[in-house]
C-alpha cells in the first residue's frame, strides 16, 4: 500500500522527467539564431554603409552642376557648366531689358525698356540657389536627370523703377469716351461709347517687372475697366424708342388762326442729346425753334419791339434818335419748346398748339435813354470823275446808309449790297483784276468797301473780314483799306458795344463821307509807318477784251498800320496791328 502513489503525484513525475534535454535544445536554437541575426546585421550595414557611400557621392557630384534639363526665363542652359550659363544668361536676358515693352490698356499704349526702369538680373544668386551643396534627394535627381524651368532673379533700382510705373499708369489710365447722338435731316448719327481704364502704380510696377525678360514685347495690361455713364445697348434703346420717333416727320405749330411748319431740318438744328443721370435725354434750344416759327410764318413774330437807334437827317445833318420800345404779343418760346417736343415724341398727332402771349420788351425805352448817343466815328475819301462808277458809289451807299447794328451783331457788307447786277442797279465800270485793269459790274463799290471798312475800324469795332488792293490807290489810306469782290472778298465787323451803332453814308464834295453814331464806348488811336521794302511792278501782256494799257512806273511798298483802343468806361486797352504789302503798278500793254 505505501509504494502507491496518488494521481497528482504520478502526473508530476511523468511532467518533470525530460526537462533537461529540452534546455539542451532550446539553448542550441538560441545560439543557432544569434549567429545568423550577426551575419544578417553585418550583410545590412554593408549595405547600407555602400547606399551611404553612393548618396555622398552624389551630393558631392552635383553640388557644382545645373539640373539636366534647364530653363532660365526663356533661355535654355542645360548641360552648361555655372560658368558657362552665367555668360549666356547675362548675354541674353541683358539684351533683352534693353529692348522696348509695348504696353497697353484699351487704346491706350506706352513703351518701356526695363533697364532704363531700374531693373537688372543677378545671374550669381539665380544659379547658386540652383547649384550648390545639398542633401535633398528630389534636387539631387533633379541635377542628374530632372527638368527645371525657372525665372531669372531680378535687381531692383527703385526710384526709377517707381518713376516709370508712375509714367505708365498715367499714360494706361483713360477716361471712358461716352457715346454721343447727332440729331440731322435724315436721322440720329451715332457715335458708340468706348470703355475707359484705370491702372494702378503697383500694377504697372509689377507688369515691366514680370514681362521684363518676355520673348513677346507687346504686352496688354490687366487694366481695370471703367464702364462709360450710358452704355451701347442703352443708347440703342434711347434712339430707338425716342429720337427716331421725334424726327419722323415734321411738326406743325399752330397759334391762333395762324399755322407754322417745323422741318425735321428744323427739329434736328434745334436739338441735341444730353445725358442726364446716366439717362440721354432730348434737349431743345426754344430760342432756335421760336427763331424757325417765325420764319415759317411771318406773322408770328412777336410785335414787341426793343428800344433801338435809327438814323434821321441826311448828310451832314444827320444823327441817331432814340426809337422807343413797344409791347407786344407773340411766342413763349419755353411754352413752344414744350409742346413742340410732345408733339414730336408723340404716337397720336405731330400739331403742337400754342398762344400768342405778351412780350415784353427785352430793351426798354429807359434802357435807350441811359445810353450816350454821339457820332463815334468819321471818314471820307475823294472819288476820281467817272459818272458810270460814280452811279455804283450812289447805289452802294445807299444801301448802307442808316444800317443799324445791334449789340454782338456785325455789320456785313455783302448782305448790305446785295447781288452786285445791273438788275439790282449797279453799272459796269473799272475795276482791277490780276494786276490788270478792265471792266465789269459794280466797279467803284471797293471804295464803299473802304468807307465801311473805315467806319468800323474807327468806331473800335471788331474787324471780322476784309482785304487790302495789291496796288494802293492813293485816294485810300495806305493799309487802311478794303476791296470787295462778291462771293470771294467781303468786309465784315461786329458791335462791341452795349447800345446799337447806326452807320451814315452819302456823297459830297466829290467824296464820299460816312459817320458811325452810337453809344460813346471806345477811344481810338491810329498810326501808320513809313513806307519801306520798295518793289516795282511787273511787265502784263493781257489778252482781256477790256484790257486798259497802263504805263506802269508806281513802286509797290509794304507798310504797318496800328490801332489802340482804350474803353472809356472801363480803361481797358486792346492794340492790334496789320502789315500790308502792295504790289508795283504793273506796265501793261493789251494784245489786240
Amino acid at each position: 500500500m505505501d509504494s502507491q502513489l496518488g494521481p497528482d503525484e504520478t502526473a508530476t513525475q511523468e511532467q518533470s522527467s525530460p526537462q533537461p534535454a529540452n534546455r539542451r535544445a532550446r539553448k542550441k536554437r538560441a545560439e543557432k539564431r544569434k549567429r545568423g541575426g550577426l551575419i544578417a546585421t553585418s550583410i545590412t550595414g554593408g549595405v547600407l554603409l555602400l547606399a551611404g557611400a553612393a548618396y555622398v557621392g552624389s551630393a558631392w557630384y552635383t553640388s557644382d552642376k545645373l539640373p539636366a534639363n534647364l530653363t532660365v526665363s526663356g533661355v535654355d542652359i542645360s548641360g552648361l557648366s555655372t560658368d558657362e550659363a552665367a555668360a549666356k544668361l547675362d548675354k541674353e536676358l541683358g539684351s533683352k531689358l534693353t529692348k522696348e515693352l509695348t504696353l497697353t490698356a484699351g487704346n491706350a499704349t506706352t513703351k518701356v525698356t526695363p533697364a532704363k526702369a531700374g531693373i537688372g538680373i543677378d545671374t550669381k544668386a539665380t544659379l547658386e540657389e540652383l547649384s550648390g551643396w545639398s542633401w535633398n534627394p528630389k534636387t539631387i535627381i533633379e541635377r542628374l536627370s530632372g527638368s527645371q524651368e525657372v525665372s531669372i532673379k531680378q535687381t531692383i533700382d527703385d526710384k526709377p523703377l517707381k518713376k516709370k510705373a508712375t509714367e505708365v499708369a498715367e499714360a494706361l489710365t483713360t477716361d471712358p469716351v461716352e457715346g454721343k447722338v447727332n440729331l440731322t435731316e435724315n436721322g440720329p448719327e451715332f457715335t458708340e461709347p468706348e470703355n475707359g481704364h484705370k491702372v494702378s502704380e503697383e500694377l504697372a510696377r509689377t507688369t515691366i517687372t514680370k514681362n521684363a525678360f518676355a520673348a513677346k514685347r507687346s504686352v496688354s495690361v490687366d487694366a481695370k475697366v471703367v464702364d462709360p455713364q450710358v452704355s451701347t445697348d442703352k443708347w440703342n434703346e434711347f434712339i430707338d424708342t425716342t429720337v427716331e420717333p421725334y424726327l419722323s416727320g415734321p411738326v406743325t405749330v399752330k397759334a391762333g388762326d395762324e399755322t407754322a411748319e417745323l422741318s425735321v431740318k428744323d427739329l434736328s438744328k434745334a436739338t441735341v442729346v444730353e445725358v442726364k443721370d446716366s439717362t440721354p435725354q432730348l434737349k431743345t434750344d426754344d430760342d432756335a425753334l421760336k427763331s424757325a416759327v417765325e420764319g415759317s410764318n411771318s406773322k408770328l413774330h412777336s410785335t414787341a419791339q426793343n428800344a433801338s437807334l435809327k438814323l434821321v437827317g441826311s448828310g451832314a445833318n444827320a444823327k441817331a434818335e432814340i426809337v422807343p420800345s413797344k409791347t407786344g404779343k407773340g411766342l413763349d418760346a419755353k411754352e413752344l419748346g414744350e409742346k413742340v417736343r410732345a408733339a414730336a415724341e408723340s404716337t397720336s398727332g405731330r400739331t403742337a398748339t400754342v398762344t400768342l402771349s405778351t412780350q415784353e420788351p427785352t430793351v426798354t425805352t429807359a434802357d435807350a435813354k441811359k445810353w450816350k448817343v454821339t457820332k463815334v466815328a468819321e471818314f471820307a475819301t475823294p472819288y476820281p470823275y467817272d459818272p458810270t462808277r460814280t452811279k455804283n458809289l450812289v447805289a452802294g451807299s445807299k444801301r448802307i446808309n442808316g444800317s443799324v447794328i445791334e449789340p454782338g451783331e456785325s455789320f456785313d457788307l455783302a448782305q448790305k449790297f446785295g447781288p452786285v447786277t445791273e438788275a439790282n442797279g449797279y453799272y459796269s465800270s473799272g475795276v482791277v483784276v490780276n494786276s490788270v485793269s478792265t471792266k465789269a459790274v459794280g466797279g467803284g463799290l471797293s471804295q464803299i468797301a473802304t468807307m465801311a471798312y473805315n467806319a468800323g475800324y474807327l468806331a473800335g469795332m471788331d474787324i471780322e473780314a476784309w482785304r487790302p488792293h495789291n496796288r494802293w490807290f492813293d485816294r485810300y489810306p495806305a493799309g487802311r483799306e478794303s476791296t470787295y469782290w462778291e462771293g470771294s472778298i467781303n468786309v465784315k465787323w461786329k458791335n462791341n458795344t452795349k447800345a446799337p451803332v447806326v452807320v451814315a453814308m452819302w456823297l459830297a464834295d466829290n467824296k464820299v463821307h460816312t459817320a458811325v453814331y452810337g453809344h460813346k464806348t471806345w477811344d481810338v488811336k491810329t498810326s501808320t509807318s513809313d513806307f519801306y521794302n520798295y518793289t516795282t511792278g511787273p511787265t502784263i501782256t493781257s489778252n482781256d477784251p477790256h484790257c486798259i494799257p497802263e504805263s506802269g512806273g508806281k513802286r509797290g511798298f509794304t507798310v504797318d498800320v496800328s490801332r489802340t483802343r482804350t474803353n472809356v468806361e472801363t480803361g481797358e486797352v486792346l492794340k492790334d496791328s496789320q502789315t500790308t504789302r502792295y504790289d508795283g503798278w504793273p506796265k501793261v500793254t493789251c494784245k489786240d
